[in-house]
């Protein structure tokens, strides 16, 4: 690898950007505390068999089946009090997880309404399935009980589209006026062939869509990457300087060696700011090259670089007499892992003499 190309390795965030106002959060639902009082069950309280609680920051739906068949009941979690903005642009997001599967009968999970200017349009939700609201559009065999960040909107108030974890799902036309109306609403009772359903809600917020946020900060620190705590790498988050989000087709992949990992999720985390996305990958950034991720929106352009310098273990950008030491307690162990994994400098999953060849004229001394 050649490293004096990569001059910029040090600077940790290479960062141009017009100002620009952030994306602003007018309205938060965070699942930490109770719905609205006029949120609840429908069809009757449900007593016994569905239940709400709160439970480590999520708001969480239960439907417990029993030997009979339950009439649906769906829970009306969220019709917020404050109205969106009048004219767009407009954007809201909220994350949600379940364990009930896809099955025959497309209601019995949860959905997302919204009512925006002439739109009257929301998306279906299971724990490994979204469906769009005439299921023309369906997005299926995703991993069950794993939350997902879902994002509407509309930068014209003509064209409105849905996103899942970053990936443009399904666009629709809207168009007139109308007032806003956003509605997050847990079903379930209706399905015994499968157990007892789980809904997580972690949050809802929207507010108004603008460009040109800078990236502060990232998770693990841009720069030199410690392999003894960052190996393998296939996961990072970055956080703005104000809200903001991150679409996968905003971000360009480009290393000085080895393959280019893909973006394949743009995620909130647990109870996460809105000021901070994680980026997923579909491996992990590659050994003894750098990986420089872009993100362009159109207005702004961030730049985040990740390097495992040859034969670095320390993330201090050199081989030095504490990674030889390192070097030692990896010799012929199997399988690699870790921060040993920096040193199998052909790929073939050993370290052996041939990769002790490669790090003796690298090594320091220092």
């Amino acid at each position: 690898m050649d490293v004096a190309r990569w001059a910029s390795v040090g600077s940790v965030l290479a960062t141009f950007a017009l100002v620009a106002r952030a994306d602003e959060p007018l309205y938060r639902y965070e699942g930490d505390v109770l719905p609205y009082p006029d949120a609840g069950w429908w069809a009757g309280n449900c007593t016994g068999t569905c239940h709400e609680s709160l439970e480590d920051g999520y708001f969480v739906l239960r439907w417990d089946y029993g030997t009979a068949r339950l009439v649906s009941h769906g829970y009306l979690i969220a019709t917020p009090k404050t109205p969106p903005p009048p004219l767009p642009p407009f954007w809201v997001e909220w994350r949600f997880l379940s364990n009930h599967r896809l099955g025959n009968n497309q209601l019995c999970d949860a959905d997302f309404l919204i009512l925006y200017r002439g739109f009257f349009d929301g998306i279906y939700m299971f724990g490994d399935a979204v469906l769009s609201a005439d299921a023309g559009t369906v997005l299926r065999r995703l991993p069950i009980n794993e939350f997902r960040s879902y994002r509407f909107e509309t930068l014209d108030g003509n064209l409105g589209c849905f996103y899942v974890d970053g990936r443009l799902f399904t666009c629709e036309t809207g168009g007139g006026t109308g007032y806003g109306m956003i509605q997050m609403i847990g079903s379930g009772g209706c399905d015994l062939a499968q157990p007892a359903t789980v809904n997580e809600w972690d949050f809802v917020r929207y507010g108004t869509i603008s460009y040109g946020e800078k990236i502060v900060a990232s998770d693990p620190p841009a720069g030199f990457v410690d392999a003894r705590t960052h190996a393998p790498l296939d996961r990072f988050t970055v956080t703005y300087d104000s809200s903001n989000y991150v679409y996968l087709d905003e971000i360009s992949v480009d290393v000085s060696g080895g393959v280019a990992p893909a973006v394949i999720a743009t995620r909130r985390l647990d109870n996460g700011p809105p000021e901070t996305v994680e980026i997923v990958l579909d491996r992990p950034i590659p050994y003894n090259a750098t990986t420089r991720f872009t993100f362009n929106d159109g207005v702004a352009v961030n730049t985040v670089e990740y390097t495992f310098a040859p034969g670095d273990t320390d993330g201090d950008g050199d081989a030095d007499l504490a990674d030889f030491a390192a070097f030692q307690n990896c010799f012929e162990v199997s399988p690699i892992s870790g921060a040993c994994l920096v040193f199998d400098f052909n790929a073939d999953h050993s370290i052996d003499l041939l990769d002790f060849a490669a790090l003796q004229p690298i090594l320091s001394g220092q």
